[in-house]
């Protein structure tokens, strides 16, 4: 099984050596207590948590994969701190952008994300 290292540390794209390294921003106006990637072939019951806590609103962490890890594609989990629901993105292509900003609409109640 290969997972990603996560680190919980502030990073510019200019200390991204691999394609994949990605900063993820909340912008959700909630806390997160879980993000997990793994990969497309891993199953959706394996995952590990790159956070080292919750991930607070406007706060960003940057999340780093090692040298086994393969592939650009990925599958991306989010759970809430106070809420028992998770929101999952299947097969996104990390190696496309730096930064991934997760946004939250209360109208629609949908989780996505903006990729830059």
């Amino acid at each position: 099984m290969k997972h990603p290292v996560g680190t919980a540390a502030i990073a510019t794209p200019s200390q991204a050596a691999d394609a994949r390294n990605v900063s993820v921003v909340n912008e959700t106006g909630y806390s997160i207590k879980f993000l997990g990637f793994n990969g497309p072939d891993d199953g959706l019951d394996e995952w590990e948590n790159e956070l080292e806590g919750n991930l607070e609103n406007q706060a960003q962490t940057y999340v780093e994969f090692n040298e086994q890890d393969e592939g650009c594609v990925w599958n991306i989990r989010v759970d809430w701190t106070n809420y028992n629901e998770s929101v999952l993105w299947k097969n996104v292509n990390l190696c496309k952008f730096n930064v991934l900003r997760l946004r939250y609409d209360s109208g629609t109640k949908q989780t996505s994300f903006v990729a830059e």
